[in-house]
């Protein structure tokens, strides 16, 4: 399993250990979900590169806190196609999660945006009410497992 790091702009200044910290929560959340084959990719970015990236590929021309870019569609995390693959992109404005950090120390932000993107890469949505409530169980089961 691989979790692969990537800081790009002004995120490059985030220290590598928190750095290390994300992949190591995302690197737990593939082996608890019994994917420790699988892998991702961690993009640290800053709100310029999120916003032309939500603008290109979603329409909403403004910063976003992570964007979640999948390399095969998948039906939930028991998907038996998820297993032993690259599982795709979580791109992370550092700038958005400070913000959204309030009062939170940014490395806890930043590992709940990571399981969330993470969420996301399974096939997971939050548009409709019964779906958020599948992916909002497993983001929090997920984020609550002891580093």
């Amino acid at each position: 399993m691989s979790v692969t790091t990537l800081a790009r702009g002004r995120a490059r200044a985030l220290p590598a250990e928190i750095r290390r910290r994300v992949a190591a929560r995302v690197r737990l959340a593939l082996r608890a979900l019994g994917r420790a084959r699988s892998s991702a990719t961690l993009v640290f970015t800053d709100d310029d590169e999120i916003r032309a990236l939500n603008r290109d590929y979603r329409k909403h021309d403004r910063a976003t806190d992570v964007l979640s870019f999948h390399l095969q569609e998948l039906a939930g995390e028991g998907d038996p196609a998820g297993q032993g693959i690259e599982l795709g992109d979580i791109v992370i404005s550092v700038e958005t999660a400070r913000r959204r950090a309030r009062g939170k120390r940014l490395v806890s932000e930043l590992e709940r945006l990571a399981v969330h993107g993470l969420c996301h890469l399974f096939g997971h949505d939050h548009k409709k009410k019964a779906e958020a409530k599948v992916m909002f169980a497993l983001e929090a089961r997920l984020r609550r497992l002891p580093l």
